[in-house]
């Protein structure tokens, strides 16, 4: 079986592992803590970086700095992995759903203005699939509503819009590390900052809001969404390796693309001009969404881990009560056509061309 992803490791991660395993210190405080944040601020252009216990937990972290609370509401798109609209609950504010736009995927900048309302307070702009969203209509709205602006960059780490990494145009960006995205250091995750404040807010809330200054006095009703040195250790070999990364996955991405040209009922994701993407997942669309689910199937039969692509979140149990299918066409179509076929990064070329040829000759066979 080819499975869907599989993280590169390799002997540097091995030895800033041992090392610190070596030094005792395997816990939330040690050297490659620092390391980590310092070297990701720098990578991503940002002042500031605050290591998390996952992305998810970043999310949260980031709203709660932000002052976003109850009363409040927040813009999130409908195609995205629950975890947003989830931490948007959280903090006790509203979730606005938003459909898609049908090329870049992320939230329809048109459709966003007509949701906000008296009380919108902030928007989470996902980044998704490793496509930016169009940031210049979205800003603009922000700013025009003095809203917050929370990048969510999970799977598009080192993605351009317009020339320009995204995580760089918020108030705060958060990218996640598990095993299954472009880097990875199992679980966690990552806040990145503009503003000293915020920075402050992060790290005093993400340890159990304990003051900076004095230990074991508390000024925050904080939380323990807190990285172990083991982690970091792990991450910071992968983002000193993450050059090396990308150019192996977009070599992949090209081949993908150029085996599914031109083929008959599947087109690969599509590219928006502003935007250079980054290879997270081999993503596809079918043109009829009954073939979706049988070509899951049939690819399971033939050794391959595809996986079908994430719900809208409109479509979840906690959610549903408040939507309905019909303010979300755009987002209901790409989910229910497209399929995610295995991508780990040491993926081989033999296997890239048997997976796109028995995908193409089932679509060829099964479309009408």
């Amino acid at each position: 079986m080819i499975p869907v992803f599989e993280p590169s490791l390799g002997e540097r991660e091995r030895r800033y592992l041992l090392d610190c395993i070596e030094s005792g210190w395997i816990s939330s405080q040690g050297r490659f803590i620092t390391a980590f944040e310092e070297a990701f601020a720098r990578h991503m252009q940002m002042p500031y970086a605050v290591a998390t216990s996952s992305c998810t937990t970043a999310l949260h972290l980031s709203m709660t700095a932000l002052g976003i609370g109850p009363g409040d509401e927040v813009l999130c798109p409908d195609l995205t992995f629950i975890a947003p609209a989830n931490m948007i609950r959280l903090t006790g504010a509203k979730e606005v759903l938003v459909d898609v736009d049908p090329v870049s995927w992320a939230m329809d900048p048109a459709l966003a203005a007509t949701r906000l309302t008296e009380r919108t307070r902030a928007m989470v702009i996902v980044h998704p699939f490793g496509h930016t969203a169009d940031m210049d209509p979205l800003l603009a709205l922000a700013a025009e509503h003095d809203l917050k602006v929370i990048e969510d960059a999970a799977e598009a780490p080192d993605a351009l819009y317009e020339g320009r990494k995204v995580g760089t145009f918020g108030d705060v960006a958060c990218y996640s590390f598990f095993a299954n995205k472009i880097m990875t250091t199992g679980e966690g995750g990552m806040v990145t900052a503009r503003d000293a404040e915020v920075d402050k807010a992060l790290r005093v809330l993400r340890d159990h809001g304990m003051s900076r200054e004095k230990r074991y006095v508390h000024i925050a009703a904080g939380f323990n969404y807190r990285m172990t040195n083991m982690q970091a250790a792990v991450g910071l070999a992968q983002l000193e390796r993450i050059d090396e990364i990308m150019a192996g996955r977009q070599v992949q991405a090209e081949r993908y693309a150029g085996l599914f040209a031109g083929s008959k009922g599947i087109s690969w994701r599509p590219t928006a001009a502003y935007c250079r993407p980054v290879h997270w997942m081999a993503t596809v669309t079918l043109a009829e969404s009954r073939l979706r689910d049988p070509l899951l199937e049939h690819l399971a039969k033939s050794g391959v881990d595809a996986r079908q692509m994430v719900f809208p979140v409109h479509m979840a149990v906690p959610y549903r009560e408040d939507y309905g299918p019909e303010g979300f066409p755009v987002s209901r179509s790409i989910s229910l056509r497209s399929l995610h076929l295995p991508s780990a990064t040491g993926l081989k070329s033999d296997d890239v061309d048997r997976i796109a040829e028995t995908v193409i000759r089932w679509v060829e066979n099964h479309y009408s």
